[in-house]
């Protein structure tokens, strides 16, 4: 896929249900989420717009194919505030598009039609009355459509204990769960390509909750083929990784580079790797998440364990990154790891 940020520039990777953009280029990684957001407005380009995307327009490939932005729907949870309005009773919302699919429920049509013949009563009722004082005139009821009784009448709520708050005074861990129902019946409903941009999780939900969060989502994915999960991130979350998620990463540094499959990924480390890489897969996987926002950083890196250095300088030189400088503890390295972080 190939996705463009700017006039001709483009960001590639290759496609999955899910996949992470972690790293220290938060200039990429605006501007990504600025094409998201601007491909998702599905109105032509201002003058000035034009100027950043060219005459073109915003221009997103699948199998050089182009993509049409009325094709695919798309979702962005970035703050505490965009998950509130999915759940909310807000316009376009999810929690809007699924009330407005009961119209169609029999039994609420059903209620409505014993409301209908209320309202004929007590219209009946005034004008009674008002022959008391008139001869000329009568009342008229209007009556109650569900399309007015959504406008008019409905106000959420969220339970909690014995208590009912405002949705607006819940922390938005609260709509984790609701966010997932609400989305699968969208699905349900209106089977389209959906996409979901998660943009800095950790800001405003917790890490067990942003766990929730993506199970559900990968679930959705896997049950409708239809769903499509970007996150994105400068710092890794603290999800649970497992090897098959590494060739869905792609790494935000001066330039993107994605990661290949796990077995390639592994083989390539110990082929660089000082001595004998002496860990099972799923600690590689965890070390690898734990030095990823500090592949192809400059900086001095201070705080890590010795593995994770000798890890990161492996993977700074198979990605062709400046390696910067280090500082260890002589005494937790070995010779040869030594040796090959002084080099």
């Amino acid at each position: 896929m190939k996705i463009e940020i700017e006039d001709n520039k483009f960001i590639e990777f290759d496609e999955s249900n899910i996949l992470f953009f972690y790293g220290q280029n938060q200039k990429i990684s605006q501007e990504f989420v600025r094409s998201l957001k601007r491909f998702a407005n599905k109105k032509s380009l201002t003058n000035l717009e034009e100027l950043v995307y060219g005459e073109n327009g915003i221009e997103i490939y699948r199998n050089d194919q182009p993509l049409k932005a009325g094709s695919i729907n798309i979702h962005f949870l970035q703050d505490s505030f965009s998950l509130f309005e999915e759940v909310s009773f807000e316009k376009n919302s999810l929690m809007t598009e699924y009330l407005a699919t009961l119209a169609e429920s029999i039994d609420i049509n059903i209620e409505l039609q014993k409301i209908e013949n209320h309202l004929l009563k007590i219209e009946s009722i005034f004008n009674q009355h008002l022959k008391k004082v008139s001869n000329n005139i009568s009342s008229n009821l209007s009556s109650l459509t569900y399309t007015e009784l959504l406008k008019n009448n409905i106000f959420l709520s969220y339970t909690s204990g014995s208590h009912d708050f405002p949705l607006e005074m819940m922390d938005a861990n609260e709509f984790v769960d609701e966010y997932l129902g609400l989305l699968e019946k969208s699905l349900e409903n209106t089977p389209k390509e959906t996409w979901i941009s998660l943009v800095n999780l950790a800001s405003f939900l917790t890490a067990e909750k942003i766990q929730v969060l993506i199970d559900g989502l990968v679930q959705l994915a896997e049950k409708t083929g239809l769903v499509h999960i970007f996150v994105i991130s400068q710092l890794p979350l603290g999800i649970n990784y497992r090897p098959n998620d590494i060739p869905n990463t792609i790494i935000l540094a001066d330039e993107l580079c994605q990661m290949p499959d796990f077995d390639s990924f592994r083989n390539s480390i110990e082929n660089h790797y000082p001595g004998d890489l002496n860990i099972t897969d799923d600690q590689l996987c965890q070390n690898f998440y734990e030095i990823i926002a500090d592949i192809g950083d400059n900086n001095i890196l201070t705080g890590k364990s010795y593995p994770d250095i000798v890890l990161l300088k492996v993977l700074d030189e198979i990605l062709g990154f400046k390696v910067p400088n280090f500082t260890y503890n002589l005494k937790e390295l070995t010779n040869a790891e030594r040796a090959f972080l002084d080099s």
